[in-house]
């Protein structure tokens, strides 16, 4: 029987960002205050919760860590629950509301943000864990992560590559925990304090697909979709008995708020969140598998215990 650590991560993006347009301008959150009983909803399944806290912030709203102070009761609750805060910045450069957001794409100049904007952030959020918003990295950037005393990153999109000029490049990269190169993100190297978590990819349809889609696994999709990427997932995947197998969900806010209406992928409807998630621990029992939900620097710790275990 294998071991299956099943980690929920919602990245507290605004409304509208992430869509089939990406859209930086956006900064409002109704998304974030629909979820604020979702942790009583989902009962026990703890929660890694990717709260925004960067740069464009500061700019545009007053603060690096608005969210986290404009949210206090809701990150004080869910941690007392067991759940887990995290840091999860979008490096946008935008001095003003009618000044476009701009990716800090260049290694160096992300790197120098990220430590500019740690020495605030960590005086609010002593997060262990970390995720770069949209869904990339570069030697340079992980290596600064690290750097900043970080045990985990989810930031890794098995298979999926930016468009062009984007800095995302997940090709190649393996679709469980691994440490990467010092030299290139897309290959495992030998251990250090940084492991990669990646956001487990599959092949998901949508309505407006003609064929099926590499996706994150994504709990807030419409139920339907959600049961026919998991058939097609359970009748290619192998465990092997000795692996300890992580699963990295995630999802956005407004991808389960009604008010953002149902669309070819999104259901917005927390209870099709909650029946997909029961739907994904199911299968995996029925296989006769061993199942618990964790939070991500739980899966971290708990997948070096396994590997000092089988060396």
């Amino acid at each position: 029987m294998s071991k299956h650590l099943l980690c929920l991560t919602i990245d507290t993006d605004p409304d509208g960002l992430s869509g089939i347009v990406t859209n930086r301008q956006t900064l409002k959150w109704s998304g974030l205050e629909h979820l604020q009983n979702l942790p009583e909803t989902l009962g026990n399944i703890p929660i890694s919760w990717f709260v925004r806290a960067d740069g464009q912030l500061e700019s545009i709203l007053g603060s690096a860590t608005y969210l986290l102070e404009r949210y206090a009761s809701l990150w004080t609750t869910v941690r007392s629950a067991g759940h887990e805060l995290a840091w999860h910045p979008h490096l946008y450069r935008q001095l003003k509301p009618e000044d476009e957001a701009t990716l800090i794409a260049h290694p160096n100049e992300a790197s120098e943000e990220l430590d500019r904007l740690w020495g605030t952030v960590r005086t609010v959020l002593p997060a262990t864990s970390f995720r770069n918003g949209e869904g990339w990295h570069s030697p340079e950037t992980y290596a600064t992560i690290e750097r900043l005393g970080f045990r985990c990153d989810s930031t890794a999109i098995p298979g999926r590559k930016g468009a062009a000029g984007h800095p995302m490049n997940w090709e190649g990269v393996p679709n469980q925990p691994y440490f990467p190169s010092p030299t290139d993100m897309q290959k495992a190297g030998r251990e250090r304090s940084l492991l990669e978590l990646p956001m487990n990819t599959w092949m998901v349809k949508a309505l407006h697909d003609t064929a099926p889609r590499l996706r994150y696994i994504n709990p807030a999709v419409h139920s339907k979709i959600f049961a026919n990427a998991l058939r097609n997932w359970e009748n290619t995947r192998t465990f092997s008995p000795s692996t300890l197998h992580i699963w990295v969900m995630i999802f956005h806010p407004d991808e389960v708020s009604p008010a953002q209406g149902e669309d070819g992928l999104y259901s917005r409807s927390t209870s099709d969140l909650s029946a997909n998630l029961a739907c994904f621990l199911e299968n995996l029992q029925r296989a006769g598998q061993e199942v618990e939900w964790v939070t991500v620097a739980q899966a971290a710790d708990r997948w070096r215990q396994h590997q000092e275990q089988i060396r």
